[in-house]
């Protein structure tokens, strides 16, 4: 009985491991390219014939990059990142030739937005600026300081304060 709950154990362990693995290095292309597709036909109100070709331009380039992610060895980020730009500015140049210059310029708007989120890269994390290096949240786009909510009133003087 125990060697099955010790086997059972394992297996999911296993189980687990082996999507989180999945999941680190990008998932499935198809997925990807489907999600970025729909995304660009909903944002940007492209024709039957551009989302078309937007689907497969994302199914391309979401397999190529899923190629560099495998045959990139783990932690280097500085060649995985070089791969993935030049593919993404391939990827720039087709869309390029198939939007007109309004939708051009509000994917470009949305691409920037999603990149400064850590998304829309394919889990390559963004560069860091050298000299920002370890100083927090100073200097870095839209971590404006809040100051905190003023303290609350203070309490009423124990037994009525009547006098």
């Amino acid at each position: 009985m125990k060697l099955k709950f010790v086997m059972m154990s394992l297996l999911i362990a296993a189980s687990i491991a082996a999507n989180a693995q999945q999941g680190r290095r990008g998932g499935d292309p198809i997925q990807r390219a489907e999600m970025q597709s729909q995304m660009m036909v909903d944002s940007l109100v492209l024709s039957t014939a551009q989302a078309e070709k937007v689907k497969e331009i994302n199914l391309r380039y979401a397999q190529k990059q899923q190629e560099v992610r495998s045959n990139t060895p783990e932690g280097e980020w500085d060649k995985m990142r070089a791969a993935s730009q030049a593919l993404r500015e391939e990827q720039k140049a087709e869309f390029k030739t198939i939007l007109t210059k309004d939708q051009y310029a509000r994917w470009e708007k949305i691409d920037e937005r999603d990149s400064q989120r850590g998304r829309g890269r394919g889990g390559v994390p963004p560069p860091q600026n050298e000299d920002k290096k370890g100083k927090g949240k100073k200097g870095k786009k839209g971590n404006a300081q809040v100051p905190p909510p003023p303290p609350p009133p203070p309490a009423p003087p124990a037994g009525g304060g009547n006098r």
